[in-house]
């Protein structure tokens, strides 16, 4: 049980990333009418670009919520073995397919996010740096 209010706060920080593993599942799960045959040669379109945006928010995600908690490496192992389940689910689902080109997109999206991740990280520090030391500076400048 946690004991403090930082202990809730890291329990509360996961729930968008299993909330979005759940989202990606029941979206692989749908059955899709207007495709019954696999397209021959991969070509980027809604669908493409689909699959990188979901993976890439499951990996900003699931480093939001458990970093904290695990190594990165871990973190995105899952990610990345999230993507190839995901489309092993896909291959019992009527009218859908494996296909090792939406496994790639996904990869994609998965380094994407990991970046995304770290990149907001560190602009999210500097910004909060800078108001720190514009904090202190007013505070020692009101004791003179």
């Amino acid at each position: 049980m946690p004991k403090s209010k930082q202990e809730w706060v890291t329990y509360i920080k996961a729930i968008p990333a299993i909330f979005c593993v759940i989202l990606i599942f029941y979206f692989s799960s749908l059955s899709n009418p207007y495709l019954i045959t696999p397209p021959q040669l991969p070509s980027i379109n809604l669908n493409s670009l689909l699959h990188l945006l979901e993976f890439g928010l499951l990996t900003f995600l699931v480093f939001f919520g458990f970093l904290s908690k695990t190594k990165s490496i871990y973190l995105l192992s899952f990610s990345f073995l999230y993507a190839v389940v995901d489309e092993f689910h896909q291959y019992f689902v009527p009218s859908r397919y494996f296909d090792v080109f939406d496994i790639l997109l996904d990869s994609i999206g998965v380094v994407g996010g990991f970046f995304s991740y770290f990149l907001l990280r560190i602009l999210y520090d500097k910004i909060k740096n800078k108001f720190d030391q514009i904090e202190a500076s007013n505070n020692s400048f009101q004791n003179v």
